[in-house]
């Protein structure tokens, strides 16, 4: 199955080019200021230097996901999950296109529902992950990472209970305040579940 390069990869790779040419082309420009000033366009030394910032906070901000998907990794817990469906990630774009994000179901320790939504990141109409299938995450501290590796056909136990798009019987819903990541937003969410802000329309584990 051939698959995406995750977003976090993208910007490092394009963090690490933007602040090697920009380095290397601010260096030159430094080395010939004076050519620059006698000709009277010296400001586009600065051009460079843009570059070489606009870089490192692409590599800043792929260093930091990198980091936190390695803290869920290595402390969370791990869970078989279903893929359930998608849903828009509004954070990235790609050709004019929201990408698109995972959501599974999984039992918890307690043997109940939860949903979550993993940042998968996809572009629209890319080989995404196929309803149904079986993958594995890792929940830390209400914070969610999976292992593209370990997507495969197989059956889990319950997963007939997963599966079912039954509606959720609201005596059976436990609600709880929270505050949405993405907008600061306070509204009531169901615990267990992934929902969406009614302010931003965000999606947040619970």
């Amino acid at each position: 199955m051939n698959r995406r390069m995750p977003v976090t990869v993208i910007l490092f790779l394009m963090g690490g080019m933007f602040f090697t040419i920009g380095m290397v082309m601010t260096i030159l420009f430094a080395s010939t200021s004076g050519i620059f000033r006698e000709s009277g366009i010296g400001v586009f030394v600065l051009i460079p230097l843009l570059f070489a910032l606009i870089g490192a906070v692409m590599l800043v901000i792929a260093f930091r996901q990198m980091i936190r998907k390695m803290e869920v990794r290595s402390k969370g817990t791990r869970y078989p999950a279903k893929v359930y469906g998608y849903v828009d990630d509004s954070s990235f774009v790609v050709n004019g296109q929201y990408t698109v994000n995972t959501k599974v179901r999984f039992f918890d320790v307690n043997h109940y529902v939860r949903e979550a939504i993993i940042p998968t990141q996809f572009s629209r109409n890319s080989n995404m992950y196929g309803i149904g299938m079986t993958i594995d995450i890792f929940e830390y501290n209400g914070r969610f990472s999976w292992d593209p590796r370990s997507l495969r056909y197989e059956h889990v136990t319950g997963e007939e209970e997963l599966m079912d798009n039954r509606p959720v019987v609201p005596e059976e819903m436990k609600l709880v305040g929270v505050t949405c990541p993405s907008c600061g937003a306070n509204f009531q969410a169901s615990s267990g579940y992934a929902n969406r802000c009614p302010y931003c329309d965000g999606y947040i584990n619970v």
